[in-house]
């Protein structure tokens, strides 16, 4: 049974390696980022959490603002939530 939960978070982990890859990168994953949140509120407030939140952290938020209507699909929460958790404080895209 610890085999198959192994298998599974390595399915998912490579699941989301795939669709951050098809975003285009970072660069890109960052534009995304900021076209999807900055309608309803500013960058800076994200920019406040980086390096605050943690990976599970931050997939909880991006899930519950797809919830509210953030203009994203549900396969791009965990590669936004993961380029989230790897953002350095104060780095851009986001936080320029």
């Amino acid at each position: 049974m610890k085999r198959m939960s192994m298998l599974s978070a390595f399915a998912v982990a490579i699941v989301a390696l795939i669709a951050f890859s098809g975003v285009g990168g970072a660069s890109n994953m960052g534009n995304l980022v900021n076209k999807a949140c900055s309608p309803c509120h500013s960058t800076k407030r994200i920019c406040l959490n980086v390096g605050v939140k943690s990976e599970k952290a931050w997939v909880a938020t991006v899930q519950r603002m797809v919830d509210a209507g953030a203009p994203l699909g549900a396969d791009m929460v965990a590669p936004v939530a993961s380029y989230l958790a790897g953002m350095a404080p104060g780095s851009g895209p986001v936080c320029d």
